[in-house]
């Protein structure tokens, strides 16, 4: 008798425990779907970058990374992989300013995120990022090794005058 005793109150325990879970996972489910609806970080999130972004995968799945980033990100990827491909992993980059990147009055081919120093580091490291804003403050600002040229502006920048003059490129900082 005893044996059947324990067998029902470990299925008693069983049951309790399954109920609690299924209700804790109802719950979580409901908040999450109501931050979904409500803030607009996930909802920017879930609605704009994943669905984008699996739209993307499914348009050209036997794309590679490097070619979703550029059907993405376009001129603003091409020219970090640009940038990236001609300077060595451990340079540091005095880097364009906001009003470099989109000067008033000027058809920039760079979308916003560009300028954002973070969003750069993510395809740029390990090399660092220096901005012109930064030069007082900037741990790294005395070791910069490359300056970069958008828009056709950073020449200013650089050590010494260059002998051809380039809308876009990375130059370093002295001869």
């Amino acid at each position: 008798m005893g044996t059947k005793n324990t067998v029902k109150k470990e299925s008693g325990n069983y049951t309790a425990w399954f109920v609690k879970n299924v209700c804790a996972a109802v719950v979580a489910g409901i908040f999450i779907f109501k931050c979904l609806d409500t803030q607009e970080g996930y909802k920017w999130v879930y609605h704009s970058m994943l669905k984008g972004n699996m739209e993307l995968i499914k348009a050209h799945p036997k794309a590679t990374l490097e070619e979703r980033n550029k059907f993405k990100l376009g001129t603003d990827y091409e020219y970090l992989l640009f940038v990236k491909n001609a300077t060595p992993e451990d340079a540091v980059i005095l880097y364009p300013s906001r009003e470099d990147f989109l000067p008033e009055g000027v058809n920039s081919p760079f979308k916003q995120d560009i300028q954002n120093k973070l969003w750069a580091l993510r395809f740029l490291y390990p090399r660092k990022l220096v901005l012109p804003s930064e030069m007082e403050t900037n741990r790294y600002a005395d070791d910069i090794t490359h300056v970069a040229i958008v828009n056709g502006r950073g020449y200013e920048r650089l050590g010494y005058e260059a002998d051809e003059r380039m809308e876009f490129g990375i130059l370093p900082l002295n001869r």
